[in-house]
């Protein structure tokens, strides 16, 4: 008896190692030695796994990624944003990834406005003046996505769209042939959107910078670019839950209700007032607005904060405790040609959150979406790849660089290419790169 159980273990071995991809020794193909990965990237204490083309991936560009471990298989995947839909990739053995399918983008505009499909307008919307550098020129630059419940949420912010549902488990059907999927379902009670929220927590989606619905069998207030709030109970068949928009000027610095993205959580934090309240952490062009949002049929501001030298909120994210949320800005660099900066706010009174300061890196390049995990930042910087930041007290700006791999060599230029997102959230030393021209990166870190 003991021998069988002891051969079962040895036979199963490998597919847990491998399907659960928790093994922290696994060694990586190409380790930073000398300040370099596979001899071309710089980095330091990271290293890199595989290198997937965005042809590879089925695209010529990229955006946004994030992550997936099926509960059964316990494969682990890369979900990479192409111009013109989803790229899926297995990397349960992250030396040697697989792309198993791809999700073309909606072709909802064609469906609903009687274009031609092979020949959409396309269009710009809800962002405004100051980010004229960011033109869309080919495809769906904007698009983002999120997973709740094993199943896929995409938006895009380049012409109609909707909301795409799609079923994770249907990534099960590959058996050495690419596949080509169409989604489950699709939500169209607003056309474009910048971006996703997902509060796992409560099943809750929040879609922001929806500013244009040109379906006209839905009317609600959501069209100005806040919080659409979408129950999520019924996976493939969501419902409209309701719509925050503020567009107090003191609050905003500006007379408009955009949010460009954010973070919903169900709040831990030091606020005796709001504990396990439902709370909105928005980055809102210029400002940072704390929203509760345990009624969606009448969700209540509760604070904001801004720097004046802020030029753009672009995406931030809470610490662990809830105390502190970390910022980006995404035109400092840019129209003031400073070295890059990571905003810090005191959210520990989330009635008058307040500045603390900004930690300085040693680049100049623009910095764009960034995660935290214990205690550590994750940020896609563009052109100087993925940054490592760790920090101790915040209230002192105890911060400090402990890594990076720039995904863009020889290319320090204060432009919107290389890094746009990661995703750090996998159990083990995997991180997941997305960048614009070079395609996916999986890489270890080294910490």
């Amino acid at each position: 008896m003991k021998f069988q159980h002891l051969l079962t273990l040895l036979i199963a071995a490998p597919f847990f190692l491998l399907g659960c991809n928790n093994d922290s020794d696994n060694l990586e193909s190409f380790p930073c030695e000398d300040g370099l990965a596979a001899g071309t990237y710089p980095c330091e204490n990271i290293g890199m796994y595989a290198h997937v083309t965005a042809e590879e991936l089925g695209g010529t560009r990229l955006n946004d990624i994030w992550g997936w471990i099926d509960p059964d298989t316990k494969k682990a995947y890369a979900i990479v944003g192409l111009t013109d839909g989803i790229s899926f990739v297995d990397i349960t053995n992250p030396n040697d990834p697989t792309v198993v399918g791809v999700l073309p983008e909606s072709r909802v505009s064609a469906k609903r406005l009687n274009l031609v499909t092979s020949d959409l307008e396309i269009c710009e919307f809800g962002i405004g003046s100051t980010e004229a550098a960011k033109k869309l020129t080919e495809g769906s630059v904007w698009r983002d996505h999120k997973v709740h419940n094993n199943h896929l949420y995409v938006v895009s912010d380049a012409q109609a769209h909707g909301m795409q549902i799609f079923d994770l488990t249907r990534l099960r059907e590959y058996e050495e042939e690419l596949l080509t999927f169409t989604e489950d379902a699709l939500y169209t009670e607003f056309s474009n959107a910048h971006n996703i929220v997902i509060n796992e927590e409560t099943g809750f989606a929040y879609v922001v910078g929806a500013t244009n619905n040109v379906f006209a069998d839905f009317v609600n207030d959501c069209n100005d670019g806040g919080l659409h709030m979408i129950d999520l109970t019924d996976p493939k068949a969501p419902s409209f839950a309701g719509c925050y928009r503020d567009t107090d000027p003191p609050r905003r610095r500006a007379n408009s209700a955009y949010i460009h993205d954010a973070q919903c959580v169900v709040y831990s934090g030091s606020d005796m007032d709001h504990v396990n309240s439902e709370i909105c952490f928005s980055a809102a062009e210029r400002s940072v607005i704390i929203t509760d949002v345990n009624d969606k049929t009448e969700p209540v501001t509760l604070g904001y904060s801004f720097n004046p030298n802020v030029q753009y909120s672009h995406q931030g994210w809470l610490t662990d405790d809830h105390s502190y949320f970390v910022m980006n800005d995404e035109l400092d660099e840019w129209n003031l040609g400073r070295n890059t900066k990571t905003h810090i706010f005191d959210v520990r009174d989330l009635d008058d959150p307040q500045f603390v300061g900004s930690f300085d890196h040693q680049t100049t390049n623009i910095d764009h979406n960034l995660y935290i995990d214990q205690n550590r930042m994750y940020l896609a910087n563009y052109t100087s790849g993925l940054r490592i930041l760790e920090f101790g007290d915040l209230s002192q700006l105890d911060i400090r660089e402990v890594g990076y791999f720039d995904t863009r060599p020889g290319d320090n230029s204060v432009e919107f290419s290389g890094a746009w997102s990661n995703y750090p959230f996998f159990d083990n030393d995997v991180v997941i790169v997305s960048d614009i021209e070079n395609g996916l990166f999986i890489l270890k870190t080294d910490l």
